[in-house]
């Protein structure tokens, strides 16, 4: 593998900011207000409060051990065999996490825009797509990231100042949806929505100084929590109490309230050509982070020969289920759910372990 010492803090914050922050242009929102109504963008607000301590202990676990990234602390703390153990297990829930992401991401382009085209066909061109351009390396990752930001970023921002011409303030009420105990227990049991905070770390030692990977990663996960909890907001005051948990594809749906008169129609065509960018760069970074935690755990340095084989067992078992209904409320939902606790705690074993062991007096 090559080293990469180019990327700084706007990379990190770019990459951050593309692979989380458009999680309120997906199915999460939908998924999320199934049970938590109009409530709902409260939720990843407890899902931000409960990570974060888990994130932040990892990064200065990170900064105390140096010049490792997250395998190789894993086995630096709990040696070869259970630190290897714990990166396959991190490896394959963040690989079924890419493989049915994406099938969400593919349904929607083909609910959407191309309904006459068949699932496998759409499937197949994304993920080439995805692999072409992850196979250009990390550092030319983070920078189209950072080249590409502040167009999606734009037509983003746009998008919600024109919609909020629609919206019913009235609609944020009750404020706690469908219950306090109902938003609170959703945002802890769905806490790994912001997964891949930690699967970045991966990256810790690839950063011209593993300082700009911290700055990049504070400053991204502060602006993509408000981000999704405003759009999340934005749904709720545009769509009413009925219809909020009925509604499949807030995103899309909020830009057809957008219209400039009779001479600019289909408006949402604008939109959608900058949230397939975001859609693309974001299964960019998570097919080569994947690949690369699965080479570090095999010690295999030249892992980027690894991407094509993932992003064709992607598309073949990304087809298994058979609708999309199936694959969003039974299969994600559950996922996120055994997820949870992995992600949570296993930052605080790392801490228990070397403190019991004495390297944090170092």
């Amino acid at each position: 593998m090559k080293d990469y010492k180019t990327l700084t803090t706007r990379d990190m914050f770019a990459l951050v900011t593309l692979l989380i922050g458009i999680k309120f242009a997906d199915t999460t929102p939908a998924l999320l207000a199934q049970k938590g109504q109009n409530g709902f963008w409260l939720i990843p607000i407890v899902s931000f409060i409960v990570v974060i301590p888990s994130f932040l202990l990892l990064i200065y676990l990170l900064k105390k051990y140096k010049d490792k990234n997250l395998v190789e602390l894993l086995e630096t703390i709990l040696g070869t065999f259970s630190g290897k153990l714990l990166g396959l297990i991190i490896f394959l829930l963040a690989y079924s996490t890419l493989i049915f992401d994406s099938r969400n991401y593919v349904e929607q382009i083909k609910l959407l825009y191309y309904p006459q085209s068949p699932t496998l066909i759409i499937f197949g061109l994304f993920m080439l797509v995805a692999f072409f351009c992850a196979k250009r390396g990390f550092e030319v990752i983070g920078f189209t990231s950072w080249i590409g930001l502040p167009l999606i970023k734009f037509a983003v921002f746009l998008l919600a100042l024109l919609v909020l011409r629609e919206a019913v303030w009235n609609r944020i009420f009750p404020l706690f949806g469908s219950g306090l105990n109902i938003i609170t227990m959703e945002g802890v049991k769905n806490s790994s929505i912001f997964m891949e905070f930690f699967l970045l770390t991966i990256a810790y030692t690839s950063f011209k100084d593993t300082k700009f990977f911290r700055r990049g990663s504070y400053l991204g996960s502060a602006f993509v929590v408000v981000e999704i909890v405003l759009f999340f907001l934005l749904y709720t005051i545009v769509f009413d109490y009925n219809s909020i948990g009925k509604i499949a594809f807030p995103f899309h749906e909020i830009t057809q309230y957008i219209n400039f008169g009779d001479y600019f129609t289909n408006i949402e065509t604008f939109f959608m050509v900058f949230w397939l960018f975001g859609a693309f760069m974001r299964f960019i970074i998570f097919l080569y982070l994947i690949t690369w935690i699965f080479g570090t755990v095999f010690n295999i340095n030249e892992f980027e020969p690894l991407l094509l084989p993932f992003a064709f067992f992607t598309v073949m078992i990304g087809m298994l289920p058979e609708n999309s209904i199936i694959n969003e409320m039974v299969i994600r939902d559950v996922l996120l759910d055994v997820m949870t606790p992995l992600f949570v705690l296993f930052p605080f074993l790392l801490w228990f372990i070397a403190l019991c062991k004495g390297d944090l007096k170092k």
